[in-house]
């Protein structure tokens, strides 16, 4: 019975190296703000003639420094009020730009040098997906994201999202780390079978 168990912990040690690289969480509220990843955040050109929107570091107002790991992918979800909506329509012009920004560049994800805006998936009517097309987030990097709605103004509506690393191609740590778990886990079995 006990080799059965140490073999279950050692199984689920091993797993949770699997994680060891995992996304980088955040989550916000309020009209603008600083997010747990270090951007400041902004709900901007709320009740204006400019279509309401959220943004890091909000619309019209430049773009925010990256300090983490490299990132491929970024996705943000919007507590919403009833009738409030991610703008479909933005999407499509932000997907379509140069990485314009401004009110004119739609919704959008870019990180410099900003020669290909990432790809934006919407996901129901309050969840958005960026997926990076050439111009990964690498640290010292400058970037923007810009979320537009439509149906009404979403001003300091609750958010939460991550920021995804991409993968580890090289036998980097979490692989060293489970490699030395695994000889652990092989010598103290034998000691056990003993």
């Amino acid at each position: 019975m006990p080799r059965k168990s140490f073999l279950v912990v050692c199984l689920v040690a091993l797993t949770s190296v699997a994680a060891f690289a995992g996304s980088i969480p955040f989550s916000g509220s309020g009209g603008s703000g600083t997010i747990q990843t270090g951007q400041p955040f902004a709900y901007n050109a709320d009740g204006g003639t400019v279509a309401p929107d959220w943004g890091i570091p909000g619309v019209n107002l430049n773009a925010a420094f990256w300090s983490g790991p490299t990132i491929s992918q970024f996705m943000v979800t919007f507590a919403l009020p009833a009738g409030v909506i991610i703008d479909p329509a933005q999407i499509i012009i932000g997907n379509g730009g140069n990485c314009f920004g401004t009110s004119n560049g739609g919704t959008t994800f870019c990180a410099g040098p900003y020669s290909t805006p990432w790809t934006a998936t919407l996901i129901g009517t309050n969840e958005i997906v960026f997926n990076s097309s050439g111009d990964l987030l690498t640290a010292g990097d400058t970037f923007f994201v810009n979320v537009f709605f439509s149906g009404g103004d979403p001003y300091g509506a609750a958010f939460s999202g991550e920021f995804t690393p991409i993968p580890i191609p090289e036998p980097a740590t979490p692989m060293i780390l489970g490699s030395g778990l695994f000889a652990l886990c092989a010598g103290l079995r034998r000691k056990l079978v003993r």
